[in-house]
Protein backbone atom coordinates (compact mmCIF):
# COMPACT_ATOMS: atom_id res chain seq x y z
CA UNK A 1 0.00 0.00 0.00
CA UNK A 2 2.74 2.46 0.93
CA UNK A 3 4.54 1.90 -2.12
CA UNK A 4 1.78 2.05 -4.38
CA UNK A 5 1.11 5.69 -2.83
CA UNK A 6 4.52 6.71 -3.47
CA UNK A 7 4.18 5.72 -6.89
CA UNK A 8 1.17 7.98 -6.82
CA UNK A 9 3.07 10.81 -5.71
CA UNK A 10 6.30 10.32 -7.99
CA UNK A 11 3.80 10.16 -11.41
CA UNK A 12 1.69 13.23 -9.94
CA UNK A 13 5.20 15.50 -9.42
CA UNK A 14 6.17 14.06 -12.74
CA UNK A 15 2.91 15.29 -14.46
CA UNK A 16 2.92 19.18 -12.44
CA UNK A 17 6.96 18.92 -13.43
CA UNK A 18 5.95 18.26 -17.22
CA UNK A 19 2.88 20.65 -16.96
CA UNK A 20 4.76 23.70 -15.70
CA UNK A 21 7.51 23.07 -18.80
CA UNK A 22 4.85 22.89 -21.04
CA UNK A 23 3.19 26.12 -19.62
CA UNK A 24 6.83 27.96 -19.16
CA UNK A 25 7.26 27.33 -22.75
CA UNK A 26 4.08 28.88 -24.49
CA UNK A 27 5.00 32.10 -22.06
CA UNK A 28 8.07 32.56 -23.88
CA UNK A 29 7.21 32.45 -27.00
CA UNK A 30 6.80 35.15 -29.16
CA UNK A 31 4.44 36.36 -31.93
CA UNK A 32 7.08 39.36 -32.64
CA UNK A 33 9.70 39.41 -34.94
CA UNK A 34 12.91 40.15 -33.74
CA UNK A 35 14.71 43.15 -34.91
CA UNK A 36 17.68 42.97 -36.89
CA UNK A 37 19.59 45.87 -37.76
CA UNK A 38 21.60 45.98 -41.13
CA UNK A 39 25.28 46.64 -39.69
CA UNK A 40 26.45 46.86 -43.24
CA UNK A 41 28.16 50.52 -44.50
CA UNK A 42 25.52 50.79 -47.13
CA UNK A 43 26.79 54.41 -48.29
CA UNK A 44 30.60 54.76 -47.28
CA UNK A 45 30.80 58.70 -47.25
CA UNK A 46 34.25 59.49 -48.83
CA UNK A 47 35.64 62.63 -50.34
CA UNK A 48 36.27 62.10 -53.77
CA UNK A 49 33.85 59.25 -54.46
CA UNK A 50 32.08 59.71 -57.19
CA UNK A 51 28.94 57.57 -58.52
CA UNK A 52 27.47 58.16 -62.22
CA UNK A 53 24.35 57.42 -63.83
CA UNK A 54 22.59 57.31 -66.60
CA UNK A 55 18.83 57.86 -66.24
CA UNK A 56 15.35 60.35 -67.55
CA UNK A 57 13.92 63.26 -65.79
CA UNK A 58 10.79 62.75 -64.82
CA UNK A 59 7.16 64.45 -65.49
CA UNK A 60 6.10 67.11 -63.28
CA UNK A 61 2.36 66.36 -63.48
CA UNK A 62 2.61 62.76 -63.94
CA UNK A 63 5.59 61.70 -62.50
CA UNK A 64 6.56 59.49 -65.84
CA UNK A 65 10.06 59.00 -67.22
CA UNK A 66 10.64 61.40 -70.10
CA UNK A 67 11.73 59.01 -72.31
CA UNK A 68 13.46 61.70 -74.77
CA UNK A 69 15.75 62.72 -72.27
CA UNK A 70 17.27 59.26 -71.91
CA UNK A 71 19.57 60.25 -74.93
CA UNK A 72 21.45 62.99 -73.00
CA UNK A 73 20.82 62.55 -69.19
CA UNK A 74 23.91 61.76 -67.27
CA UNK A 75 24.04 62.56 -63.05
CA UNK A 76 26.93 62.48 -60.83
CA UNK A 77 27.20 62.28 -57.41
CA UNK A 78 30.54 63.36 -55.84
CA UNK A 79 30.97 63.31 -52.04
CA UNK A 80 33.15 67.18 -51.72
CA UNK A 81 32.89 66.80 -47.62
CA UNK A 82 32.56 65.10 -44.48
CA UNK A 83 31.49 66.83 -40.84
CA UNK A 84 31.65 70.36 -42.40
CA UNK A 85 29.88 73.64 -40.93
CA UNK A 86 27.33 74.31 -43.23
CA UNK A 87 24.50 76.49 -42.69
CA UNK A 88 22.32 73.70 -41.61
CA UNK A 89 24.79 72.20 -38.83
CA UNK A 90 27.93 69.88 -39.66
CA UNK A 91 26.76 67.79 -42.85
CA UNK A 92 28.44 65.39 -45.30
CA UNK A 93 28.29 66.96 -48.67
CA UNK A 94 27.48 65.46 -51.93
CA UNK A 95 28.05 67.50 -55.08
CA UNK A 96 24.96 66.52 -57.81
CA UNK A 97 25.19 67.29 -61.18
CA UNK A 98 22.92 66.35 -63.21
CA UNK A 99 22.72 66.78 -67.41
CA UNK A 100 19.59 68.02 -68.83
CA UNK A 101 18.07 68.71 -72.08
CA UNK A 102 17.02 72.71 -72.18
CA UNK A 103 14.17 72.05 -75.15
CA UNK A 104 16.10 74.64 -77.18
CA UNK A 105 18.84 74.28 -80.01
CA UNK A 106 21.74 76.36 -78.18
CA UNK A 107 22.69 75.08 -75.64
CA UNK A 108 20.93 71.93 -76.17
CA UNK A 109 21.62 71.07 -72.74
CA UNK A 110 23.15 72.26 -69.82
CA UNK A 111 24.33 70.91 -66.25
CA UNK A 112 22.34 71.89 -63.10
CA UNK A 113 24.65 71.67 -59.84
CA UNK A 114 23.32 71.64 -56.67
CA UNK A 115 24.61 70.04 -53.21
CA UNK A 116 22.65 67.42 -51.27
CA UNK A 117 23.41 67.26 -47.19
CA UNK A 118 23.21 64.24 -45.26
CA UNK A 119 23.66 64.11 -41.74
CA UNK A 120 24.89 60.75 -40.31
CA UNK A 121 27.07 59.62 -37.76
CA UNK A 122 29.74 58.12 -38.64
CA UNK A 123 30.24 59.03 -42.24
CA UNK A 124 31.75 55.36 -42.93
CA UNK A 125 30.62 52.11 -41.08
CA UNK A 126 26.66 51.78 -40.21
CA UNK A 127 24.97 54.55 -39.57
CA UNK A 128 21.44 55.97 -40.06
CA UNK A 129 21.09 58.74 -42.64
CA UNK A 130 18.95 62.27 -42.67
CA UNK A 131 18.64 64.26 -45.90
CA UNK A 132 18.21 67.64 -46.01
CA UNK A 133 14.48 67.94 -47.89
CA UNK A 134 12.97 70.99 -49.35
CA UNK A 135 9.09 71.18 -48.06
CA UNK A 136 8.09 74.30 -49.26
CA UNK A 137 5.89 73.17 -51.58
CA UNK A 138 3.34 71.72 -48.93
CA UNK A 139 3.69 75.65 -47.27
CA UNK A 140 2.88 77.04 -50.72
CA UNK A 141 -0.12 74.47 -51.09
CA UNK A 142 -2.05 75.42 -47.74
CA UNK A 143 -0.85 78.72 -47.49
CA UNK A 144 1.28 78.44 -44.79
CA UNK A 145 3.46 81.54 -43.82
CA UNK A 146 6.66 79.66 -42.82
CA UNK A 147 10.33 80.34 -44.15
CA UNK A 148 11.75 77.27 -42.57
CA UNK A 149 11.45 75.31 -45.80
CA UNK A 150 14.96 72.81 -45.53
CA UNK A 151 14.09 70.33 -42.91
CA UNK A 152 15.84 67.42 -41.75
CA UNK A 153 14.31 63.93 -42.50
CA UNK A 154 15.30 60.15 -41.55
CA UNK A 155 15.62 58.67 -45.31
CA UNK A 156 17.51 55.53 -43.96
CA UNK A 157 16.95 54.17 -40.89
CA UNK A 158 19.36 51.00 -40.58
CA UNK A 159 18.31 50.05 -36.57
CA UNK A 160 14.78 49.88 -37.93
CA UNK A 161 16.05 46.37 -39.91
CA UNK A 162 13.70 45.31 -42.70
CA UNK A 163 10.51 45.68 -43.21
CA UNK A 164 9.97 47.84 -40.32
CA UNK A 165 8.04 51.38 -40.98
CA UNK A 166 9.50 53.83 -38.79
CA UNK A 167 8.72 58.11 -38.90
CA UNK A 168 10.97 60.41 -40.99
CA UNK A 169 9.35 63.60 -40.34
CA UNK A 170 6.19 64.11 -38.41
CA UNK A 171 5.11 68.39 -38.34
CA UNK A 172 1.89 69.84 -38.19
CA UNK A 173 0.71 73.69 -39.52
CA UNK A 174 -2.21 76.11 -39.64
CA UNK A 175 -3.03 76.89 -43.13
CA UNK A 176 -5.64 76.81 -45.59
CA UNK A 177 -7.61 73.60 -45.61
CA UNK A 178 -9.83 74.23 -48.24
CA UNK A 179 -10.65 78.05 -49.82
CA UNK A 180 -11.81 80.50 -47.01
CA UNK A 181 -11.09 77.70 -44.21
CA UNK A 182 -8.44 77.06 -41.91
CA UNK A 183 -7.27 74.06 -40.45
CA UNK A 184 -4.56 71.57 -39.13
CA UNK A 185 -2.27 70.85 -41.93
CA UNK A 186 0.18 67.97 -40.56
CA UNK A 187 2.77 66.46 -43.25
CA UNK A 188 4.15 63.03 -42.05
CA UNK A 189 7.16 60.81 -44.01
CA UNK A 190 7.51 57.32 -43.63
CA UNK A 191 10.27 55.02 -44.47
CA UNK A 192 10.91 51.12 -45.30
CA UNK A 193 13.84 48.87 -46.01
CA UNK A 194 11.49 46.84 -48.23
CA UNK A 195 14.23 44.07 -48.51
CA UNK A 196 17.10 43.19 -50.68
CA UNK A 197 17.42 42.73 -54.83
CA UNK A 198 19.80 41.53 -56.52
CA UNK A 199 20.47 43.91 -59.74
CA UNK A 200 22.21 44.21 -63.38
CA UNK A 201 22.90 48.02 -63.98
CA UNK A 202 25.82 49.43 -65.86
CA UNK A 203 27.04 45.90 -67.07
CA UNK A 204 27.58 45.27 -63.04
CA UNK A 205 25.74 42.52 -61.14
CA UNK A 206 24.53 43.98 -57.46
CA UNK A 207 24.24 41.20 -55.42
CA UNK A 208 21.82 42.02 -52.49
CA UNK A 209 20.95 45.69 -52.92
CA UNK A 210 18.97 47.43 -50.27
CA UNK A 211 15.52 48.93 -51.32
CA UNK A 212 14.16 51.90 -49.57
CA UNK A 213 10.88 53.45 -49.81
CA UNK A 214 10.24 56.90 -48.66
CA UNK A 215 6.15 57.85 -48.82
CA UNK A 216 4.92 61.10 -47.67
CA UNK A 217 1.26 61.61 -45.89
CA UNK A 218 -0.54 64.76 -45.68
CA UNK A 219 -3.49 65.08 -43.49
CA UNK A 220 -6.45 67.76 -43.24
CA UNK A 221 -7.66 68.23 -40.02
CA UNK A 222 -6.89 64.41 -38.86
CA UNK A 223 -8.15 63.00 -42.24
CA UNK A 224 -5.61 61.71 -44.46
CA UNK A 225 -6.09 63.52 -47.72
CA UNK A 226 -3.12 62.53 -49.90
CA UNK A 227 -0.45 59.41 -49.91
CA UNK A 228 2.45 59.47 -52.86
CA UNK A 229 6.03 57.75 -52.92
CA UNK A 230 8.69 60.65 -52.18
CA UNK A 231 11.64 58.70 -52.89
CA UNK A 232 13.35 55.02 -53.94
CA UNK A 233 16.45 54.32 -53.02
CA UNK A 234 18.39 51.02 -53.68
CA UNK A 235 21.83 50.80 -52.20
CA UNK A 236 24.34 48.09 -52.14
CA UNK A 237 26.72 47.70 -49.42
CA UNK A 238 30.30 49.23 -49.78
CA UNK A 239 29.05 51.66 -52.75
CA UNK A 240 26.09 53.63 -52.04
CA UNK A 241 23.78 54.61 -54.84
CA UNK A 242 23.14 52.36 -57.49
CA UNK A 243 19.52 53.32 -58.15
CA UNK A 244 17.64 56.23 -57.32
CA UNK A 245 13.80 57.48 -58.06
CA UNK A 246 13.14 60.69 -56.72
CA UNK A 247 9.46 61.21 -57.53
CA UNK A 248 7.96 64.74 -59.21
CA UNK A 249 5.54 66.98 -57.28
CA UNK A 250 3.37 68.67 -58.86
CA UNK A 251 6.09 71.65 -59.24
CA UNK A 252 9.43 70.41 -59.65
CA UNK A 253 10.34 67.50 -62.30
CA UNK A 254 11.50 64.61 -61.01
CA UNK A 255 14.55 62.08 -62.01
CA UNK A 256 15.47 58.20 -62.35
CA UNK A 257 18.80 57.13 -61.93
CA UNK A 258 20.41 53.92 -63.16
CA UNK A 259 24.28 53.20 -62.08
CA UNK A 260 26.75 53.78 -64.70
CA UNK A 261 30.31 53.63 -63.63
CA UNK A 262 32.11 54.51 -60.44
CA UNK A 263 36.20 55.84 -59.63
CA UNK A 264 36.25 53.74 -56.99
Amino acid sequence: MKNAKLLLIVALAAFVAALSLTTSGCKSESTEPEVEPITDDLFPLIVSRKLTFSGYLRDKTTDANIDATGAVYEARMTVSATSAPTPFGTAHVLSDSQRVPTGIATPPTIWVVQNFYIQRNPATGSGDFSFLTNIGRIYRLFGIQRTDTLRWVLLVNQSAGVGVEWTAFDSTWTGQVQPGVTGQVRLEVVGKIEGQENLTLGGQTFTGAYKIVAKRKVYLNGVLATEANTAQLWLMPNIGIVKFIFHADGESNGFYREYKSRNF
